[in-house]
Protein backbone atom coordinates (compact mmCIF):
# COMPACT_ATOMS: atom_id res chain seq x y z
CA UNK A 1 0.00 0.00 0.00
CA UNK A 2 1.18 3.48 -0.94
CA UNK A 3 1.17 6.84 -0.32
CA UNK A 4 -2.04 9.06 -1.00
CA UNK A 5 -0.94 10.09 -4.45
CA UNK A 6 -2.14 13.36 -6.18
CA UNK A 7 -2.44 15.16 -9.35
CA UNK A 8 -2.35 18.77 -10.57
CA UNK A 9 -5.80 20.22 -12.12
CA UNK A 10 -4.32 23.92 -12.89
CA UNK A 11 -5.56 23.99 -16.05
CA UNK A 12 -9.39 23.56 -15.13
CA UNK A 13 -11.63 26.66 -14.03
CA UNK A 14 -12.67 27.45 -10.91
CA UNK A 15 -16.06 26.51 -11.69
CA UNK A 16 -15.05 22.86 -13.20
CA UNK A 17 -13.36 21.96 -10.15
CA UNK A 18 -16.18 22.24 -7.95
CA UNK A 19 -18.54 20.55 -10.55
CA UNK A 20 -15.88 17.75 -10.52
CA UNK A 21 -17.95 14.43 -9.13
CA UNK A 22 -15.20 12.02 -8.82
CA UNK A 23 -11.05 13.62 -8.98
CA UNK A 24 -7.80 12.06 -8.45
CA UNK A 25 -5.87 13.60 -5.56
CA UNK A 26 -3.34 16.22 -6.85
CA UNK A 27 0.37 15.86 -6.16
CA UNK A 28 2.06 17.89 -3.41
CA UNK A 29 5.33 17.44 -4.52
CA UNK A 30 4.63 18.74 -8.31
CA UNK A 31 4.77 22.61 -8.68
CA UNK A 32 5.62 22.53 -12.47
CA UNK A 33 2.38 23.62 -13.32
CA UNK A 34 2.06 26.34 -11.32
CA UNK A 35 1.60 29.91 -12.86
CA UNK A 36 4.29 31.97 -13.13
CA UNK A 37 5.39 33.81 -9.48
CA UNK A 38 4.64 37.63 -9.54
CA UNK A 39 7.47 39.84 -8.15
CA UNK A 40 7.10 40.28 -3.91
CA UNK A 41 4.28 37.51 -4.79
CA UNK A 42 4.33 34.38 -1.98
CA UNK A 43 6.53 31.15 -4.11
CA UNK A 44 3.79 28.64 -4.64
CA UNK A 45 5.31 25.93 -2.41
CA UNK A 46 5.00 28.96 0.84
CA UNK A 47 1.68 29.49 -0.02
CA UNK A 48 0.62 25.74 -0.27
CA UNK A 49 2.65 25.10 2.91
CA UNK A 50 0.13 28.37 4.35
CA UNK A 51 -2.60 26.61 3.72
CA UNK A 52 -1.27 23.14 4.91
CA UNK A 53 -0.88 24.71 8.71
CA UNK A 54 -3.99 27.20 8.25
CA UNK A 55 -6.01 23.54 7.89
CA UNK A 56 -4.25 21.60 10.02
CA UNK A 57 -5.11 24.51 12.64
CA UNK A 58 -8.70 24.42 11.12
CA UNK A 59 -9.66 20.61 11.59
CA UNK A 60 -7.94 20.42 14.97
CA UNK A 61 -10.09 22.88 16.32
CA UNK A 62 -13.36 21.94 14.50
CA UNK A 63 -13.22 18.44 13.19
CA UNK A 64 -13.78 17.84 9.40
CA UNK A 65 -17.71 18.41 9.26
CA UNK A 66 -17.63 21.75 10.18
CA UNK A 67 -14.55 22.83 8.96
CA UNK A 68 -14.78 25.12 5.73
CA UNK A 69 -12.55 26.28 2.92
CA UNK A 70 -13.42 29.80 3.74
CA UNK A 71 -12.31 29.39 7.33
CA UNK A 72 -8.73 27.74 5.64
CA UNK A 73 -8.53 30.74 3.74
CA UNK A 74 -9.36 33.68 6.17
CA UNK A 75 -6.31 31.65 8.43
CA UNK A 76 -4.02 31.25 5.96
CA UNK A 77 -4.68 34.89 4.67
CA UNK A 78 -5.13 34.09 1.06
CA UNK A 79 -8.23 34.39 -1.52
CA UNK A 80 -10.57 31.35 -1.86
CA UNK A 81 -9.83 31.47 -5.22
CA UNK A 82 -5.94 30.78 -4.40
CA UNK A 83 -7.46 28.09 -2.67
CA UNK A 84 -8.66 26.03 -5.71
CA UNK A 85 -5.08 26.50 -7.79
CA UNK A 86 -3.74 23.85 -4.97
CA UNK A 87 -6.64 22.12 -3.56
CA UNK A 88 -10.00 20.91 -4.88
CA UNK A 89 -11.86 20.86 -2.15
CA UNK A 90 -12.44 20.25 1.59
CA UNK A 91 -11.29 16.84 1.24
CA UNK A 92 -8.52 17.50 -1.21
CA UNK A 93 -6.78 19.67 1.46
CA UNK A 94 -7.60 17.09 4.66
CA UNK A 95 -6.20 14.08 2.93
CA UNK A 96 -3.28 16.23 1.85
CA UNK A 97 -2.61 16.45 5.77
CA UNK A 98 -3.08 12.72 5.92
CA UNK A 99 -1.04 11.54 3.40
CA UNK A 100 1.60 13.98 5.15
CA UNK A 101 0.88 12.18 8.23
CA UNK A 102 1.72 8.87 6.88
CA UNK A 103 4.90 9.88 5.16
CA UNK A 104 6.41 10.75 8.52
CA UNK A 105 5.44 7.90 10.26
CA UNK A 106 6.88 5.04 7.48
CA UNK A 107 9.97 7.36 7.60
CA UNK A 108 10.12 6.88 11.17
CA UNK A 109 9.33 3.31 11.19
CA UNK A 110 11.79 2.38 8.80
CA UNK A 111 14.49 4.22 10.51
CA UNK A 112 13.76 1.55 13.19
CA UNK A 113 13.59 -1.18 10.86
CA UNK A 114 16.82 -3.10 11.07
CA UNK A 115 16.55 -6.61 11.08
CA UNK A 116 14.12 -9.39 12.96
CA UNK A 117 15.09 -8.55 16.28
CA UNK A 118 13.28 -7.91 19.76
CA UNK A 119 15.41 -4.57 19.91
CA UNK A 120 14.20 -3.72 16.04
CA UNK A 121 10.52 -4.41 16.95
CA UNK A 122 10.41 -2.67 19.88
CA UNK A 123 11.89 0.06 18.73
CA UNK A 124 9.43 0.52 15.56
CA UNK A 125 6.91 0.41 17.87
CA UNK A 126 8.26 3.16 20.22
CA UNK A 127 9.18 5.65 17.31
CA UNK A 128 5.67 5.16 16.52
CA UNK A 129 4.61 6.12 19.46
CA UNK A 130 7.02 9.12 19.36
CA UNK A 131 5.82 10.39 15.60
CA UNK A 132 2.56 10.55 17.05
CA UNK A 133 3.74 12.71 20.17
CA UNK A 134 5.78 14.75 17.03
CA UNK A 135 2.62 14.90 15.27
CA UNK A 136 0.02 15.20 17.61
CA UNK A 137 -2.33 18.06 15.79
CA UNK A 138 -1.78 15.82 12.41
CA UNK A 139 -2.67 12.55 14.28
CA UNK A 140 -5.30 13.68 15.98
CA UNK A 141 -6.52 15.06 12.41
CA UNK A 142 -6.06 11.34 10.96
CA UNK A 143 -8.23 9.39 13.36
CA UNK A 144 -11.23 11.06 12.01
CA UNK A 145 -10.49 9.77 8.78
CA UNK A 146 -12.67 6.53 8.55
CA UNK A 147 -15.58 9.01 9.31
CA UNK A 148 -14.74 11.24 5.52
CA UNK A 149 -13.20 7.79 3.40
CA UNK A 150 -13.21 4.39 5.33
CA UNK A 151 -10.47 3.06 2.90
CA UNK A 152 -8.37 5.90 3.99
CA UNK A 153 -7.57 4.22 7.72
CA UNK A 154 -7.23 0.90 5.94
CA UNK A 155 -4.61 2.06 3.62
CA UNK A 156 -2.84 3.57 6.12
CA UNK A 157 -3.01 1.22 9.06
CA UNK A 158 -1.89 -2.00 6.18
CA UNK A 159 1.07 0.53 5.15
CA UNK A 160 2.40 0.70 8.70
CA UNK A 161 1.42 -3.07 9.54
CA UNK A 162 3.78 -3.79 6.52
CA UNK A 163 6.72 -2.83 8.33
CA UNK A 164 6.13 -4.42 11.28
CA UNK A 165 4.79 -7.62 9.42
CA UNK A 166 8.60 -7.70 8.00
CA UNK A 167 10.52 -7.38 11.36
CA UNK A 168 8.11 -10.29 12.61
CA UNK A 169 8.54 -12.86 9.83
CA UNK A 170 12.40 -12.30 9.89
CA UNK A 171 12.34 -12.27 13.54
CA UNK A 172 10.22 -15.74 13.28
CA UNK A 173 12.86 -16.99 10.07
CA UNK A 174 15.72 -16.73 12.42
CA UNK A 175 13.57 -18.17 15.81
CA UNK A 176 13.76 -14.73 17.93
CA UNK A 177 9.81 -14.79 17.36
CA UNK A 178 7.10 -17.30 18.12
CA UNK A 179 4.61 -18.59 15.05
CA UNK A 180 2.15 -16.42 15.53
CA UNK A 181 0.37 -15.14 12.00
CA UNK A 182 2.98 -11.75 11.67
CA UNK A 183 -0.01 -9.58 10.72
CA UNK A 184 -2.28 -10.62 13.72
CA UNK A 185 1.00 -9.50 15.55
CA UNK A 186 1.07 -6.37 13.57
CA UNK A 187 -2.28 -5.45 13.88
CA UNK A 188 -1.89 -5.95 17.55
CA UNK A 189 1.01 -3.98 18.16
CA UNK A 190 -0.42 -1.24 16.20
CA UNK A 191 -3.80 -1.10 18.50
CA UNK A 192 -1.71 -1.26 21.71
CA UNK A 193 0.25 2.05 20.48
CA UNK A 194 -3.26 3.49 19.15
CA UNK A 195 -5.11 3.14 22.33
CA UNK A 196 -1.87 4.21 24.19
CA UNK A 197 -1.21 6.99 22.35
CA UNK A 198 -5.26 7.88 22.60
CA UNK A 199 -4.87 7.61 26.48
CA UNK A 200 -1.82 9.67 27.39
CA UNK A 201 -0.65 11.31 23.82
CA UNK A 202 -3.89 13.04 22.62
CA UNK A 203 -5.90 12.73 25.23
CA UNK A 204 -3.80 14.65 27.81
CA UNK A 205 -1.08 15.67 25.69
CA UNK A 206 1.90 14.28 27.77
CA UNK A 207 4.49 11.93 27.68
CA UNK A 208 4.08 7.87 28.24
CA UNK A 209 5.13 7.29 31.31
CA UNK A 210 8.21 4.48 31.24
CA UNK A 211 5.89 2.28 33.51
CA UNK A 212 3.38 2.39 30.80
CA UNK A 213 6.02 1.77 28.44
CA UNK A 214 7.08 -1.45 30.34
CA UNK A 215 3.84 -2.43 30.26
CA UNK A 216 3.70 -2.35 26.51
CA UNK A 217 6.85 -3.59 26.18
CA UNK A 218 6.20 -6.82 28.03
CA UNK A 219 2.91 -7.23 26.73
CA UNK A 220 4.25 -7.07 23.20
CA UNK A 221 7.00 -9.71 23.97
CA UNK A 222 5.75 -12.06 26.98
CA UNK A 223 2.16 -11.40 27.13
CA UNK A 224 0.24 -11.59 30.40
CA UNK A 225 0.63 -15.21 31.20
CA UNK A 226 3.61 -15.51 33.44
CA UNK A 227 3.30 -19.86 33.08
CA UNK A 228 2.51 -20.70 29.78
CA UNK A 229 -1.16 -22.06 30.36
CA UNK A 230 -3.00 -22.72 27.26
CA UNK A 231 -5.85 -20.27 25.70
CA UNK A 232 -8.89 -21.13 26.79
CA UNK A 233 -11.42 -21.45 23.88
CA UNK A 234 -15.12 -21.20 24.73
CA UNK A 235 -18.41 -21.41 22.74
CA UNK A 236 -19.93 -17.91 23.91
CA UNK A 237 -23.55 -17.17 22.56
CA UNK A 238 -24.54 -14.09 23.93
CA UNK A 239 -28.10 -13.80 24.86
CA UNK A 240 -29.63 -10.43 23.25
CA UNK A 241 -32.16 -8.91 25.52
CA UNK A 242 -35.49 -8.58 24.50
CA UNK A 243 -38.25 -5.74 24.48
CA UNK A 244 -39.55 -6.49 28.04
CA UNK A 245 -43.44 -6.48 27.52
CA UNK A 246 -44.22 -5.47 30.72
CA UNK A 247 -42.16 -1.96 30.01
CA UNK A 248 -44.78 0.90 29.31
CA UNK A 249 -45.77 2.83 25.91
CA UNK A 250 -42.87 5.33 26.78
CA UNK A 251 -40.21 3.05 27.29
CA UNK A 252 -41.02 1.21 24.17
CA UNK A 253 -40.67 4.16 22.06
CA UNK A 254 -37.76 5.20 23.41
CA UNK A 255 -36.00 1.58 22.92
CA UNK A 256 -37.27 1.69 18.91
CA UNK A 257 -35.60 5.30 18.57
CA UNK A 258 -32.11 4.22 19.90
CA UNK A 259 -32.46 1.53 17.73
CA UNK A 260 -33.02 3.12 14.64
CA UNK A 261 -30.22 5.96 15.67
CA UNK A 262 -27.77 2.70 16.23
CA UNK A 263 -28.72 1.41 12.67
CA UNK A 264 -28.40 5.05 11.00
CA UNK A 265 -25.77 6.59 13.01
CA UNK A 266 -23.68 3.00 12.26
CA UNK A 267 -24.53 2.89 8.47
CA UNK A 268 -24.14 6.87 7.39
CA UNK A 269 -22.73 8.39 10.41
CA UNK A 270 -23.46 11.05 12.73
CA UNK A 271 -23.37 13.92 10.31
CA UNK A 272 -25.52 12.14 7.58
CA UNK A 273 -28.37 11.09 9.70
CA UNK A 274 -31.40 13.47 10.51
CA UNK A 275 -34.02 13.17 13.16
CA UNK A 276 -36.83 12.46 10.26
CA UNK A 277 -34.52 9.59 8.73
CA UNK A 278 -34.27 8.32 12.73
CA UNK A 279 -38.33 8.95 13.55
CA UNK A 280 -38.94 7.43 10.27
CA UNK A 281 -37.37 3.90 10.52
CA UNK A 282 -38.40 4.15 14.55
CA UNK A 283 -42.41 4.50 13.42
CA UNK A 284 -43.05 7.78 15.44
CA UNK A 285 -44.02 10.74 14.79
CA UNK A 286 -41.20 13.14 14.64
CA UNK A 287 -42.19 15.67 17.20
CA UNK A 288 -42.16 12.18 19.38
CA UNK A 289 -38.67 12.01 19.26
CA UNK A 290 -37.70 15.45 20.92
CA UNK A 291 -40.28 14.04 24.52
CA UNK A 292 -37.28 11.84 24.84
CA UNK A 293 -34.25 13.67 23.38
CA UNK A 294 -33.82 17.44 23.23
CA UNK A 295 -31.70 16.96 20.00
CA UNK A 296 -29.55 14.51 18.01
CA UNK A 297 -26.21 15.26 20.02
CA UNK A 298 -28.38 13.82 23.35
CA UNK A 299 -29.64 10.53 21.36
CA UNK A 300 -26.55 9.55 20.40
CA UNK A 301 -24.44 10.38 23.60
CA UNK A 302 -27.82 8.46 24.84
CA UNK A 303 -26.72 5.10 22.36
CA UNK A 304 -23.36 5.37 22.99
CA UNK A 305 -24.10 4.82 26.76
CA UNK A 306 -26.37 2.26 26.13
CA UNK A 307 -23.49 0.20 24.03
CA UNK A 308 -20.97 1.08 26.52
CA UNK A 309 -23.78 -0.86 29.12
CA UNK A 310 -24.66 -3.62 26.75
CA UNK A 311 -21.05 -4.69 26.24
CA UNK A 312 -19.75 -4.74 29.80
CA UNK A 313 -23.05 -6.98 30.38
CA UNK A 314 -22.24 -9.00 27.65
CA UNK A 315 -18.77 -9.78 29.04
CA UNK A 316 -19.62 -10.11 32.26
CA UNK A 317 -22.66 -12.85 31.55
CA UNK A 318 -19.80 -15.05 29.34
CA UNK A 319 -17.34 -14.96 31.90
CA UNK A 320 -19.21 -15.48 34.72
CA UNK A 321 -17.99 -18.94 36.79
CA UNK A 322 -14.40 -18.58 35.71
CA UNK A 323 -11.85 -17.63 38.69
CA UNK A 324 -8.18 -17.59 36.78
CA UNK A 325 -7.58 -14.28 34.99
CA UNK A 326 -6.18 -15.44 31.94
CA UNK A 327 -9.18 -17.29 31.35
CA UNK A 328 -11.12 -14.20 32.08
CA UNK A 329 -9.50 -12.43 29.48
CA UNK A 330 -9.58 -15.22 26.68
CA UNK A 331 -13.45 -15.48 27.16
CA UNK A 332 -13.98 -11.57 27.48
CA UNK A 333 -11.92 -11.15 24.26
CA UNK A 334 -14.03 -13.58 22.75
CA UNK A 335 -17.61 -11.82 23.67
CA UNK A 336 -16.06 -9.01 22.79
CA UNK A 337 -15.57 -10.16 19.33
CA UNK A 338 -19.13 -12.04 19.03
CA UNK A 339 -20.57 -8.60 20.43
CA UNK A 340 -18.99 -6.80 17.39
CA UNK A 341 -20.42 -9.62 15.39
CA UNK A 342 -23.86 -8.76 16.61
CA UNK A 343 -23.87 -4.91 16.63
CA UNK A 344 -21.54 -3.96 13.61
CA UNK A 345 -23.13 -0.49 13.46
CA UNK A 346 -21.74 -0.09 17.46
CA UNK A 347 -18.47 -0.25 16.15
CA UNK A 348 -18.47 3.02 14.08
CA UNK A 349 -20.92 5.15 16.19
CA UNK A 350 -18.01 4.52 19.58
CA UNK A 351 -15.10 5.60 17.42
CA UNK A 352 -17.17 8.67 16.16
CA UNK A 353 -17.98 9.32 19.63
CA UNK A 354 -15.29 11.34 20.35
CA UNK A 355 -15.69 13.84 17.48
CA UNK A 356 -19.48 14.51 18.24
CA UNK A 357 -19.28 14.71 21.79
CA UNK A 358 -15.39 14.46 23.36
CA UNK A 359 -16.87 14.18 27.12
CA UNK A 360 -19.14 10.80 26.10
CA UNK A 361 -16.21 9.59 23.81
CA UNK A 362 -13.62 9.60 25.99
CA UNK A 363 -16.57 8.28 28.98
CA UNK A 364 -16.76 5.23 26.51
CA UNK A 365 -13.11 3.66 27.38
CA UNK A 366 -12.38 5.09 30.49
CA UNK A 367 -15.74 3.34 31.79
CA UNK A 368 -14.47 0.24 30.09
CA UNK A 369 -10.77 0.68 31.54
CA UNK A 370 -11.99 1.36 34.66
CA UNK A 371 -13.55 -2.27 35.37
CA UNK A 372 -10.72 -3.68 33.42
CA UNK A 373 -8.05 -2.08 35.44
CA UNK A 374 -9.84 -3.49 38.62
CA UNK A 375 -9.76 -6.90 37.87
CA UNK A 376 -6.48 -6.74 35.90
CA UNK A 377 -4.80 -6.08 39.27
CA UNK A 378 -6.54 -8.62 41.21
CA UNK A 379 -5.23 -10.88 38.85
CA UNK A 380 -1.60 -9.63 39.55
CA UNK A 381 -2.69 -10.06 43.24
CA UNK A 382 -2.90 -13.41 42.80
CA UNK A 383 -0.48 -14.36 40.62
CA UNK A 384 -2.22 -15.26 37.34
CA UNK A 385 -0.98 -12.66 35.35
CA UNK A 386 2.26 -10.39 35.12
CA UNK A 387 2.47 -7.44 37.39
CA UNK A 388 2.65 -4.58 35.38
CA UNK A 389 0.88 -1.17 35.88
CA UNK A 390 -2.55 -1.93 35.50
CA UNK A 391 -4.25 0.85 33.85
CA UNK A 392 -1.77 1.12 30.65
CA UNK A 393 -2.42 -2.47 30.57
CA UNK A 394 -6.16 -2.52 30.30
CA UNK A 395 -5.74 0.83 27.46
CA UNK A 396 -3.55 -1.80 25.35
CA UNK A 397 -5.46 -5.08 25.57
CA UNK A 398 -8.64 -2.78 24.49
CA UNK A 399 -6.35 -1.75 21.39
CA UNK A 400 -5.32 -5.11 20.33
CA UNK A 401 -9.28 -6.06 20.65
CA UNK A 402 -10.25 -2.94 18.52
CA UNK A 403 -7.71 -3.56 16.14
CA UNK A 404 -8.24 -7.48 15.75
CA UNK A 405 -11.94 -6.38 15.52
CA UNK A 406 -11.63 -3.85 12.69
CA UNK A 407 -9.35 -5.98 10.44
CA UNK A 408 -10.79 -9.16 10.33
CA UNK A 409 -14.59 -7.96 11.30
CA UNK A 410 -15.38 -4.81 10.26
CA UNK A 411 -12.85 -4.57 7.38
CA UNK A 412 -13.52 -7.61 5.60
CA UNK A 413 -17.03 -8.20 6.29
CA UNK A 414 -16.94 -11.27 8.04
CA UNK A 415 -19.69 -12.86 9.91
CA UNK A 416 -17.14 -13.81 12.89
CA UNK A 417 -13.08 -13.56 13.70
CA UNK A 418 -11.86 -16.41 11.77
CA UNK A 419 -10.33 -19.10 14.22
CA UNK A 420 -6.88 -19.13 13.16
CA UNK A 421 -7.19 -15.54 14.02
CA UNK A 422 -8.77 -15.86 17.37
CA UNK A 423 -6.16 -18.60 18.39
CA UNK A 424 -3.44 -16.26 17.51
CA UNK A 425 -4.91 -13.39 19.10
CA UNK A 426 -5.25 -15.02 22.19
CA UNK A 427 -1.80 -16.83 22.23
CA UNK A 428 -0.17 -13.26 22.04
CA UNK A 429 -2.09 -12.05 24.62
CA UNK A 430 -1.26 -14.43 26.62
CA UNK A 431 2.25 -15.63 25.86
CA UNK A 432 3.38 -12.21 23.34
CA UNK A 433 5.58 -12.73 20.00
CA UNK A 434 9.15 -13.22 21.78
CA UNK A 435 10.45 -17.02 21.71
CA UNK A 436 12.00 -18.41 24.48
CA UNK A 437 15.42 -17.01 25.34
CA UNK A 438 17.79 -20.01 25.34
Amino acid sequence: MGEITRSPVMNRSHTQRRNLKHIAPPSFDDIDNYPPQRKNQPSPMKTKTRLLRAATAVFGERGFNKASVSAICRRAGVAQGTFYRYFQNKEDIYLGLVAQLERRLRRALRTAASGGSREALLRIFENLLAGIRRNRELYQIFREAEFVRMEVPQRFYHDLAQIFKATIAMGQDAGVFREIEPEVAAFAVLGIAEFLAMRYLLWEAGELDPKALHAARTLILSGIDPDGRSPLIADISLSEQEPNAAASKGERTRAALLRAAERLFGEGGFHNTTISAITYVAGVAQGTFYIYFPSKVEIFTALVREINRKLRRAIRAAITGLHDRRDVECVGFQAFFEFINRHRDAYRIVREAEFVDEGVGRWYYHRLAEGYVRGLRQGMERGEIRKLEPEPLAYALLGIGHFIGLRWIVWEHKERLPEEILRDTLDFILHGIGAEEA
